[in-house]
């Protein structure tokens, strides 16, 4: 979370939690939210944008937008797919999802109540769906994500429709998750191999 000493989390049991660290960090209180979902929550981002709100995205193809202030759900964006993962843009009023569909991977939404951006759909041609065991990451204009064939796809968020640079990282082996850390990409592979690759954003 934003805020210090909290944060969340969901799972199995469909229930999104905020929890209370205690200052000495010896211990921690949880409240349930009422954010209804009806699958597992499957991914949780802190945003601000006019307020601090906490964004949870589950199986059941529903994105909940919860105002800790007011303590309840401003809008929920319905989706045609299970949400894997969210992450945030360069826009505090627009998140990149990351659903179950073969060829449209990932999807950058605004999720304001009377949204002002349309949304983005991209991705690539595959013959199965990611999984919700491979995860990518954005950084300022730019959203990585790895694949099943051992590539990284590295795409401009400005101009989503260009094909996106890709970097061949282990050949036949899963990339399961992409970090950026400044100008280097992290990357784990499903046999827990990692990669640092050096990027340089104006030179790609």
């Amino acid at each position: 979370m934003i805020q210090p000493l909290q944060f969340a989390t969901g799972g199995y049991d469909h229930i999104v939690h905020l929890w209370e660290v205690e200052s000495d960090l010896s211990s921690a209180s949880p409240q349930p939210l009422a954010i209804k979902h009806t699958s597992q929550v499957q991914s949780l981002l802190a945003i601000r944008d006019t307020s601090h709100k906490l964004v949870s995205a589950g199986a059941d193809c529903n994105v909940h937008i919860w105002d800790l202030s007011s303590e309840r759900v401003v809008n929920t964006l319905k989706t045609s797919n299970a949400v894997y993962h969210i992450h945030t843009t360069t826009s505090p009023f627009c998140s990149l999802l990351e659903v179950a569909h073969r060829d449209l991977q990932f999807e950058v939404r605004d999720h304001r109540l009377i949204p002002e951006s349309p949304v983005q759909k991209f991705g690539y041609i595959s013959d199965k769906v990611h999984g919700r065991f491979i995860k990518g990451d954005t950084w300022s204009q730019l959203f990585a994500c790895g694949s099943r064939d051992g590539t990284v796809r590295l795409w401009d968020l400005r101009n989503v429709k260009a094909l996106p640079a890709m970097i061949a990282c282990r050949e036949s082996q899963k990339i399961v998750q992409v970090v950026f850390k400044h100008s280097h990409l992290i990357t784990c592979s499903e046999s827990g191999q990692i990669r640092i690759i050096g990027y340089d954003e104006q030179n790609r």
